[in-house]
């Protein structure tokens, strides 16, 4: 029988914006409306200079902080994730 994993998420008010060094990771945007939804951080450059960063849904659509979500957190990294629980990729469930 598999562990159970443990992973800090830290929820941070829409106020306080993501930031290039967190490029590519995946994070929780929660919506008073809806709740949840999944999206990427995605940085935008010129010639080296950051002149965006947002949280985009799978669509390149941005979740607009305050508008859309109040809150939001960075998901823990897939890979420690795959790794852990590699064993129950072939289980038979019953």
């Amino acid at each position: 029988m598999s562990q159970h994993l443990a992973h800090q998420v830290i929820f941070r008010p829409a106020s306080e914006k993501p930031t290039a060094e967190m490029a590519g990771k995946n994070a929780l945007v929660y919506n008073l409306c809806d709740g949840w939804h999944e999206g990427t951080i995605h940085v935008f450059e010129d010639d080296g200079e950051v002149w965006h960063v947002g949280i985009y849904a799978w669509g390149m659509e941005e979740f607009a902080p305050n508008s859309f979500y109040i809150a939001w957190a960075l998901l823990p990294d897939n890979d420690d994730i795959d790794k852990h629980f590699a064993e129950e990729k072939h289980k038979i469930t019953r």
